[in-house]
């Protein structure tokens, strides 16, 4: 089930890097990551004050910094972060409204035991194998890339100010780091560097453009404390609700899907196999994040697509850039002060760099499946999830808010339904002969005579 370019399977995750390399990589992927756009969403959907704002982004560091030591640092054990996931905010906010954040964290409970279940029985990779073969996982890489293009510009145009000024930031943040990633070719050893650290080189240069224009807001860092202790159960013991608690499991399975298809591009990125073992452990390890978070008020995590995109451009693979970064969330957790620094750069900037990790993810999903031969049934496969992902994407709110709660869900979700319909169409015209991959067959040839 692993895929990669050469059939080869080699270790980088395991390659140990100094402390300093490990902060330095670890922090880019915090940043580049921005963990708090998923709170900033909950907040603004659901009018919250000051003081409720500060206190959920906290929790969501906090939780997602553990998730992250859980899982590259015990059971997936590659370089991947944990952050909130995205595809379930559409249910969290309607429970949330309708019955209470007590009633989301009671359903995420009972839905992570069963992630938990369903990993150390090893069922999912049993799904995996069946349903995500080498073509459908390289479509999921490229459906998360393509899903996550979109994001860059909307976001864009969303930002308060002049959108020009905000295009013209995004812009010299998204030329900095072309320039700077390109410096990596030189022989020099200081464009080397400057290479491997270009998601921070960028984002300092463009928060600068950005400050010229007086984009730069010092003032929350100024006023926040240096240091809080995250509460247990911050909005009171868990309640449960049956169609709270089954909606939630539904789609955490599924989100599960997503996630795995970020380890398939870490996988194909790497060159490291993602067998079944390790995928059967990483549910584990995703569904155990997602129940310790539950008591320090996080929301459901995922394996974040977006560090893709980093450690496609830095090359580094090292877990502990990882585990690092886990530390590092968990420490912004406890330091107001030092989260906020984080928080006040300003969101063009991130855009500018999140649209070079979109064309990585992209690009890495395309490398992945060109080893595949250009049949009627792989061009179907790859462009009818493409078309979906895209469709999806174009959704009016109004319209996904109009459909059963469940399938609004999904919906809303484009990596989610892009996801599921290579899935579905792979499944639809089965794979003959000539539709495999050459690198896949031979390798499958030499295990038989082996």
């Amino acid at each position: 089930m692993g895929m990669n370019n050469n059939c080869q399977s080699i270790r980088p995750s395991d390659q140990k890097i100094s402390v300093k390399q490990s902060i330095f990589y670890g922090f880019q992927s915090i940043l580049a990551c921005n963990l708090f756009l998923g709170p900033i969403v909950i907040i603004a959907a659901m009018q919250m004050n000051v003081s409720a704002a500060a206190a959920i982004i906290a929790y969501t560091f906090f939780a997602c910094g553990i998730a992250t030591l859980v899982q590259s640092g015990i059971f997936l054990r590659y370089q991947v972060i944990q952050g909130m996931s995205f595809a379930t905010l559409g249910a969290v906010i309607t429970i949330g409204i309708t019955q209470g954040f007590p009633t989301v964290f009671g359903a995420v409970m009972v839905a992570s035991v069963v992630l938990i279940v369903v990993g150390y029985v090893k069922i999912f990779s049993k799904i995996v194998k069946f349903l995500i073969p080498g073509l459908v996982a390289g479509t999921v890489i490229a459906v998360i890339g393509i899903a996550l293009m979109p994001i860059t510009f909307n976001s864009l145009l969303m930002l308060p100010g002049n959108p020009a000024i905000n295009f013209l930031e995004a812009g010299v943040t998204f030329v900095a780091m072309l320039i700077l990633m390109r410096l990596g070719k030189m022989k020099s050893g200081v464009c080397r560097a400057l290479s491997l650290g270009s998601v921070i080189y960028a984002i300092i240069i463009g928060t600068i453009v950005a400050a010229c224009f007086g984009h730069v807001d010092l003032s929350p860092v100024k006023d926040a404390a240096w240091f809080a202790i995250p509460k247990v159960l911050p909005y009171g013991a868990p309640k449960f609700d049956i169609s709270a608690i089954l909606t939630m499991t539904i789609i955490l399975v599924i989100v599960m899907i997503e996630s795995v298809g970020t380890w398939f591009t870490v996988s194909e990125l790497s060159g490291e196999e993602l067998d079944t073992k390790r995928v059967d452990k990483g549910v584990v390890g995703e569904g155990l994040g997602c129940l310790i978070g539950t008591f320090f008020g996080g929301l459901p995590v995922t394996s974040y697509a977006s560090n893709t995109g980093v450690i496609a451009v830095t090359r580094v693979f090292s877990r502990y850039a990882a585990l690092a970064a886990g530390v590092i969330a968990i420490v912004m957790a406890l330091c107001p002060k030092l989260m906020y620094l984080i928080a006040v750069v300003p969101g063009s900037v991130i855009w500018g760099i999140y649209a070079i990790i979109a064309m990585a993810v992209l690009m890495s999903g395309l490398s992945s499946i060109a080893q595949y031969p250009y049949t009627e049934r792989n061009n179907m496969v790859f462009g009818i999830s493409i078309l979906a992902t895209v469709g999806a994407g174009l959704l009016p709110m109004p319209l996904i808010q109009s459909m059963p709660p469940l399938i609004g869900y999904l919906m809303g979700s484009s990596i989610c339904v892009g996801a599921i319909v290579a899935i579905i169409v792979n499944k639809v015209f089965p794979e003959t002969e000539a539709d495999r991959a050459v690198c896949t067959a031979k390798k499958e040839v030499e295990q038989e005579a082996a």
